[in-house]
C-alpha cells in the first residue's frame, strides 16, 4: 500500500510572482488616589472601579445594571465630574488661566458612550488645537478606567456648553474632498511620529515624546514608516510620500540629523514660501506652538499633495504601565473613516497573531472616534495607527522586534488594501474536504477551497493524522504562486493493497497566517 498526495503546483505556476495621546498623562495616579479616598460605599464598586485598577472586574452586564441604579449612577457621575473638573483646573493653571469650569457627565453603558460637557470658561480654539493635547489623553484615561470596570466605554465625546467643538468653530472645518473610487487610489502619505521641536522663547530643541522605558518614539516610528512605505508600494501599488525627512545629514539650525526632526522643519525646507503649511500659529504665545504647528503641518502637506489616504504611525503612552496593545483612531467628524480603521485593526490582528510569541498580543476590536488634528484637517480618509505602548515593558520589547514591526505594518497595509478594494477582512479558513475513496493503483484530483484573503504565495501542507500502514502516508508541502488559479491536489493509491489515511490539511500564506487544520479521510479500496 502507498497512499500519496501530489499538490498540482506546476500546472498552475506563473512566471514571477506604515498622534494618539501626544503627551502622556502624569496625573492618573493622583486621580486614582483621589477616587480611593472619595468613594467608600460598597454599592458604588463599579463607579469606583472606573478609576481604579481592580483585580476583580465587573462584567458589562453587571456594570450596566449598577450604572442603572439611581444611587450608584449619581455617585458615579459626581465622582467623574469632580475629577475631570480638577484635571481641567490644573491644566488651565499650567497655561496661566485661573478659573473654575463646571463639568457634567452622562454615561450610556449599552451604547458604550460617555459624554463630558464643559460649562462656560473653557472653549479651546485653533491656537490650542481645540484642546487636543489635553482632551485626547483625558479620553484615553476615561476609556482605560472604564475598561477596568467592565463598562468598555469606546466613545468619549466632549461638548462645550452643550455643543461639539466643531459647532463653535464652523469656519475651521476642512471640506471633504469629492468622493473618489477607492480602487482608483494612487497616492498615500505616511506620517511617522513627531521628532525634535523648538520651544519658545528659548529655542531649546526637545523630542516631543517622553521615553519612560528608554524607547524614543520620535526615532523608532520612522522605521515603521519605512516598512509600511515598501509594503504600500509593492502590494498596493501606491506612490508613497513621507511627512518627515529620512536624511541623516545635519539640520542646519539644530545640528540634529534631519531624520530626527519633526515634519514642520522638513516641510519648511521643501516649501519655504508656503508658511500656511508649516507656520500656521506664528503669533501664538504658547511655548509649544511649534508642536501644534507640527500637528497641522502633516495633514496640510497631505492636502497639498492631494493624496488619497493618510496613514499616521505612532506609539502610545499612558501613566498606567499595564495599558498596552495596538489601537487605531479616526476623527469624530469623519465617521466614514471608521471602516478604514476597523479594517486596519483586523489586518493587524490577523498578521500579528500569526507570529510565534504574539498569538495573544492585544489589538483593539474597533477604531475609536477622537479629535486628532492629523485626522481632522486631512480632506482624505485619515487614521492614526498606534502600534503599541512605549510605556509598557512587554510592548516596548515588541516594538523593538523586527518580527513584530514587519507583522504590524503588513497588517496595516493589508487592512488598507482590503478596504480600498471593497473586501471584508475575514478569518482565513479552508473549506471542509469530503472523505474520498479511490481504487487502488489509481488517482483522483480534488480542489481545495478557502475563505479569507491570503497573501500569495501560499503553501498547502498535508500531514498524516493517522495511517493504516506506518510509513505509507507521505506528508507534502507545496507552494502555490498564482492567486487567480485554483488550488488542486492529486490523491494517489499507488499500491495494490487497500488502506486508509487521515490527512490534516493547513493553508499558510506568505505572512505566516494559517488556517485551522481540516481533517479528512482518504481510502484506497479494491474494486
Amino acid at each position: 500500500m502507498s497512499i500519496g498526495v501530489r499538490l498540482m503546483r506546476n500546472r498552475w505556476r506563473t512566471a514571477g510572482q506604515g498622534g494618539g495621546a501626544l503627551h502622556e498623562r502624569r496625573v492618573s495616579h493622583h486621580m486614582e488616589k483621589s477616587i480611593m479616598k472619595g468613594l467608600k460605599l460598597a454599592t458604588a464598586v463599579v463607579a469606583c472601579s472606573l478609576f481604579l485598577v481592580s483585580p476583580v472586574l465587573a462584567s458589562r452586564a453587571e456594570a450596566s445594571r449598577a450604572a442603572e441604579d439611581p444611587g450608584t449612577y449619581a455617585e458615579l457621575l459626581a465622582l467623574l465630574e469632580r475629577e475631570i473638573g480638577a484635571q481641567l483646573t490644573r491644566h488651565l493653571q499650567e497655561e496661566g488661566r485661573l478659573r473654575q469650569v463646571t463639568v457634567s457627565v452622562a454615561v450610556d453603558p449599552q451604547k458604550r458612550r460617555m459624554v463630558v460637557d464643559f460649562g462656560p470658561g473653557y472653549l479651546p480654539g485653533d491656537e490650542q488645537n481645540y484642546g487636543e493635547l489635553f482632551l485626547i489623553p483625558l479620553a484615553a484615561d476615561l476609556r482605560h478606567y472604564s475598561d477596568q470596570a467592565g463598562l468598555e466605554i469606546l466613545d468619549v465625546e466632549f461638548l462645550f456648553q452643550g455643543k461639539p467643538i466643531e459647532a463653535h468653530f464652523p469656519e475651521d472645518r476642512p471640506m471633504p474632498r469629492a468622493a473618489k473610487s477607492r480602487s482608483a487610489h494612487t497616492q498615500a502619505l505616511v506620517s511617522s511620529s513627531h521628532g525634535y521641536i523648538a520651544l519658545h522663547p528659548s529655542r531649546a530643541w526637545e523630542f516631543q515624546r517622553p521615553a519612560p522605558l528608554g524607547l524614543q518614539e520620535d526615532v523608532l516610528s520612522p522605521t515603521y514608516g519605512d516598512e509600511l512605505q515598501d509594503l504600500l508600494e509593492q502590494r498596493s501599488g501606491l506612490v508613497v510620500h513621507r511627512a518627515r525627512s529620512r536624511s541623516k545629514d545635519p539640520h542646519p539650525e539644530s545640528g540634529h540629523p534631519w531624520e530626527q526632526m519633526s515634519s514642520r522643519y522638513h516641510l519648511k525646507a521643501l516649501f519655504p514660501e508656503r508658511a500656511d503649511i508649516w507656520n500656521e500659529l506664528p503669533n501664538s504665545p504658547s511655548s509649544d506652538r511649534e508642536v501644534k504647528e507640527d500637528i497641522r503641518a502633516r495633514p496640510n502637506y497631505a492636502n497639498h499633495l492631494g493624496v488619497d489616504v493618510m496613514l499616521s504611525l505612532h506609539t502610545n503612552g499612558n501613566a498606567a504601565p499595564g495599558v498596552r496593545g495596538a489601537e487605531v483612531y479616526h476623527h469624530r467628524t469623519k465617521p466614514e473613516d471608521k471602516a478604514l480603521g476597523d479594517s486596519i485593526l483586523c489586518g493587524m490582528r490577523e498578521v500579528i497573531h500569526a507570529q510565534p510569541g504574539y498569538e495573544s498580543f492585544p489589538v483593539r476590536a474597533e477604531s475609536v472616534a477622537e479629535g486628532h488634528g492629523e485626522n481632522r484637517i486631512g480632506t482624505m480618509p485619515s487614521v492614526i495607527v498606534e502600534t503599541a505602548y512605549h510605556s509598557n515593558p512587554e510592548d516596548v520589547a515588541a516594538l523593538q522586534d523586527p518580527v513584530f514591526r514587519s507583522a504590524a505594518m503588513k497588517g496595516v497595509e493589508k487592512g488598507y488594501r482590503l478596504w480600498a478594494t471593497g473586501k471584508s477582512c475575514e478569518p482565513l479558513t479552508l473549506a471542509p474536504i469530503a472523505d474520498v475513496e479511490i481504487p487502488t493503483q489509481s488517482a483522483r484530483e480534488i480542489e481545495l477551497g478557502y475563505q479569507g484573503n491570503p497573501q500569495y504565495p501560499v503553501t498547502i501542507e498535508f500531514t498524516s493524522a493517522s495511517c493504516s500502514k506506518p510509513g505509507a502516508c507521505t506528508p507534502t508541502r507545496t507552494l502555490f504562486e498564482d492567486p487567480t488559479k485554483p488550488i488542486r491536489a492529486e490523491l494517489t493509491c499507488k499500491g495494490s493493497n487497500p488502506g486508509v489515511a487521515r490527512w490534516s490539511v493547513v493553508l499558510r500564506d506568505a505572512d505566516g497566517v494559517a488556517t485551522p487544520p481540516v481533517v479528512f479521510q482518504h481510502s484506497c479500496v479494491q474494486v
